[in-house]
């Protein structure tokens, strides 16, 4: 292959993976400095019947809730509200909390939903393993993205020595980014 070859590589490589990056740079800022960006909006609203046994415990009563309504997500149990005649959930995900209110005596679920917003789920995303209960198969090709994007970014740094070792290697280039690359490490394992 030609050295323009290599170098057309290397930028690809570079392109795929600068989303990723710039995704899990802007979900550090956002986890680090605790910026808010969830919305608390409730936009759509409607309700479902389902069948379930009111003595069962309340992880199951929220389960059930979730499955027979045809929904995903996670369901935190310290979000669980129960009196002898409602029992309340919050349903989560990387997009959206749904608020589920059953009516234990008629089976009637009251849904509240609530997108997160754009920047809520990229910053989801930081966290994201591409696993969410009743969630279709295709969310766990992020998984597959990320760590795609972890191979390729390798083989774009080491493609990058390469080309540099092979046609450039100037002494101050070694000193400079060598230098910049052990100063990044060591102001990372500080903070």
């Amino acid at each position: 292959m030609k050295k323009s070859g290599w170098i057309k590589l290397h930028l690809y490589c570079g392109l795929f993976t600068s989303f990723y990056l710039l995704a899990f740079g802007f979900s550090s800022l956002v986890l680090n400095h605790k910026i808010p960006v969830d919305q608390k909006a409730v936009v759509d609203t409607w309700s479902g019947q389902v069948q379930i046994d009111p003595g069962i415990p309340d992880q199951e009563i929220a389960e059930g809730i979730r499955d027979q309504l045809g929904l995903m997500g996670w369901i935190p149990p310290w979000q669980f509200k129960k009196d002898s005649t409602q029992f309340r959930c919050v349903l989560t995900h990387l997009a959206k909390d749904t608020e589920l209110k059953l009516d234990l005596r008629t089976g009637i679920v009251q849904v509240a939903e609530m997108p997160k917003g754009f920047w809520a789920v990229l910053h989801g995303l930081h966290f994201f393993n591409g696993n969410i209960p009743n969630a279709p198969s295709w969310f766990r090709t992020w998984a597959v993205y990320q760590w795609l994007t972890l191979f390729v970014l390798m083989a774009s740094l080491l493609l990058g020595l390469w080309l540099w070792l092979k046609y450039s290697r100037k002494a101050w280039e070694v000193y400079l980014f060598g230098g910049l690359f052990f100063i990044s490490c060591l102001i990372m394992l500080l903070l």
